[in-house]
């Protein structure tokens, strides 16, 4: 249609309709002849350049090219014209060019021929992308702190869980035994010489110390994961699934281990991480999903961690409000992304979920 257009118009009218159609193009347009000198130049171009279309008429391509890539963009140029290629991009990534207040700009760029009357007419198709690109570096930056941030938090929680663990079984912990050593003495003293109420009170006392203790205990497993720093993930996992069975005696609870990583020790952030979102998904499937049973699996190399927890609970369902020393899912997201890993939710069939987290060593090579 447009062709038939312009066969029906004079000269001068058809190439005022074609600066019409070019300046109404978001992108720069720019053609320039064999020489290299500028034939045609929209009105975007004016935008992205900051050079005028009057003065830009005429005058090499160069011009908005950085000094340092002239040259290789000259010798792109005439290869691509000897090329049978009729388009082609001038780069996988951005190309530099230069505004003309001298700042250089970032820019997506297409080069493409035709023939004009025997002729061949290069015509650049050129996206500004400097804004595009600087918010994508900002947001890198901000990842990239929060990422510290998180793991500089997560180092700080491992540390303060270590302390609190280990002032509890020094300190209260030992207190208490000291105080049951006591409590049996004054008992075992008294014989049987003591009024039934006094008795039955110190019974009661004694109940009472050794619950204590048995609480002080179980706030120590919840604290600090047992066998994890000393025999590593495969030995905490087991010893964690073991206390889940005593506790809930009809929980159908298993756990597999690649009989090769029984002894493999990771990194030991990446091994708090696993097992802290292996407790977590736990945690979501008995007291939310309503599961009845769950099996865990460690697998991989030593290079590479892959540690699934699946369950038959209700599945994938809105996540309730986050209740006191659990994150939920984002912060099984988020203690994954600290240590170079990550877990994905998938639902099961008929129904429950399974948690995948993945760690792959960032200086071997691994495959699943």
């Amino acid at each position: 249609m447009i062709s038939k257009q312009l066969s029906e118009l004079g000269q001068g009218e058809a190439q005022a309709l074609l600066q019409a159609v070019l300046n109404a193009t978001a992108d720069a347009i720019i053609t320039t002849d064999a020489g290299g000198f500028i034939s045609a130049y929209n009105t975007s171009a004016e935008r992205i350049f900051g050079h005028s279309r009057a003065h830009m008429l005429g005058q090499p391509l160069d011009q908005l090219i950085p000094e340092r890539y002239r040259a290789v963009h000259s010798v792109y140029v005439q290869q691509f014209a000897a090329s049978s290629a009729a388009r082609r991009k001038m780069s996988l990534g951005p190309v530099k060019g230069l505004h003309a207040d001298g700042r250089e700009i970032d820019l997506d760029a297409t080069l493409s021929k035709v023939m004009v009357q025997q002729q061949q007419v290069l015509i650049s198709h050129l996206s500004d992308i400097t804004e595009r690109l600087q918010a994508e570096a900002q947001f890198k930056r901000v990842q990239t702190q929060l990422t510290e941030l998180t793991q500089k938090l997560l180092m700080q929680e491992k540390a303060l869980v270590k302390r609190l663990s280990q002032e509890l079984h020094d300190q209260l912990g030992q207190t208490l035994a000291a105080i049951r050593l006591a409590h049996e003495t004054v008992v075992n003293l008294q014989g049987d010489q003591v009024p039934t109420g006094v008795s039955r009170l110190q019974a009661q006392m004694g109940q009472q110390i050794s619950l204590a203790i048995r609480q002080v205990r179980q706030v120590l497993v919840g604290l600090r994961p047992p066998l994890l720093d000393e025999q590593g993930l495969a030995a905490a996992l087991d010893n964690e699934l073991r206390n889940r069975s005593l506790s809930r005696p009809n929980l159908d609870i298993a756990l597999y281990v690649q009989p090769e990583l029984a002894p493999t020790r990771y990194p030991t952030e990446v091994e708090y991480a696993a097992f802290m979102v292996m407790r977590e998904a736990l945690d979501n499937a008995l007291k939310h999903a309503g599961a009845t049973a769950i099996s865990v699996r460690l697998s991989g190399s030593p290079a590479l961690m892959h540690l699934v927890v699946s369950d038959n609970g209700t599945g994938l369902v809105s996540e309730p409000a986050p209740q006191t020393g659990h994150l939920g899912i984002l912060g099984m997201h988020e203690r994954a992304h600290a240590v170079g890993a990550f877990v994905s939710f998938e639902p099961m069939i008929p129904s429950g979920t399974k948690v995948a987290f993945v760690w792959k060593s960032p200086v071997a090579g691994a495959s699943l």
